[in-house]
């Protein structure tokens, strides 16, 4: 609201004025702009420094009321999933192959049985 009489106050002034004087109100407006503006700018750092020290201590707060996790599926049981999955999928690897293997042997054979 200040801001806004006091602008109002300079648009008045600014009417009765010749324009080497507008030049310097100008110049002594924005001065004042930049001012308020850096003051402001302070004023919202040190608000959100605070608030972000609240939050900070709020997350300290709940990381001690927590309990500790007590999941079943963690690190070391994921681990041995991935080790008993890969496993299973090389034995199944090797008996296709193995049986690949004996397929194409008895069909290629030198030895023919069936006469």
């Amino acid at each position: 609201m200040a801001q806004y009489k006091h602008f109002l106050e300079t648009l008045e002034a600014r009417e009765s004025l010749n324009t080497e004087e507008e030049i310097e109100l100008d110049q002594e407006v924005e001065e004042q702009e930049t001012a308020e503006s850096v003051d402001e700018l302070r004023e919202r750092l040190e608000n959100m420094k605070k608030l972000m020290a609240d939050r900070n201590q709020n997350n300290d707060n709940k990381a001690q009321r927590r309990k500790p996790a007590t999941d079943v599926i963690d690190g070391n049981f994921l681990s041995i999933m991935f080790a008993l999955t890969l496993f299973v999928i090389l034995v199944v690897s090797i008996y296709a192959f193995y049986n690949l293997f004996w397929a194409i042997w008895k069909r290629n054979s030198r030895y023919h049985e069936e006469l």
